[in-house]
């Protein structure tokens, strides 16, 4: 890595904390549902959308390259994520249809080898500019739930998702 960033790395650690921010909207099932009803059906959505603990899960819709979502999946595993990690803490706002995540990794600087001579370098330094500085990304997505407790069939909901990237540089290694 360039000056300052291997300046400041040669002593600390840099962590990538990402983190999500999971508001979801279900669309009754039917007409006639009971108000009490459908509360208890997006609690069971949200147990449903808890158990969808895959990072890259919800940014893996497009499989195209160039995309800001590849382009970020790239980042973030050059960095220090790999494609099936899982959030490290998951958990459902209570009264809430949100559901908050958040993982950290340890920033790679030890990339070496064939890995050195590609992209995955400048990737990793990519992310050095989030340090301070959080960047947020915000989406929408239409899904369908199967196995959603109450719900015959499959379950539509809307969910907006907002991820927060930021850096931080701690301490002596």
């Amino acid at each position: 890595m360039p000056g300052n960033a291997r300046d400041m790395l040669q002593d600390r650690a840099g962590i990538i904390v990402l983190r999500e921010d999971l508001d979801f909207y279900c669309i009754p099932p039917r007409r006639d549902i009971e108000q009490t009803e459908m509360i208890e059906i997006k609690r069971a959505a949200g147990k449903a959308l808890l158990r969808q603990d895959g990072i890259f899960s919800g940014l893996r819709k497009s499989e195209e390259p160039g995309t800001t979502e590849q382009h970020l999946i790239e980042m973030l595993t050059a960095g220090g994520f790999d494609h099936s990690d899982q959030w490290g803490h998951r958990a459902a706002e209570p009264n809430k249809a949100v559901i908050c995540s958040i993982a950290l990794a340890r920033l790679r600087t030890d990339i070496r080898g064939e890995a050195a001579n590609s992209n995955a370098v400048g990737m990793a330094q990519k992310l050095l500019l989030f340090w301070r500085k959080p960047a947020r990304r915000c989406w929408w997505e239409g899904v369908e739930l199967d196995d959603v407790e109450g719900v015959e069939g499959k379950l539509k909901v809307w969910i907006r998702r907002v991820w927060t990237l930021e850096m931080s540089v701690i301490g002596l290694r």
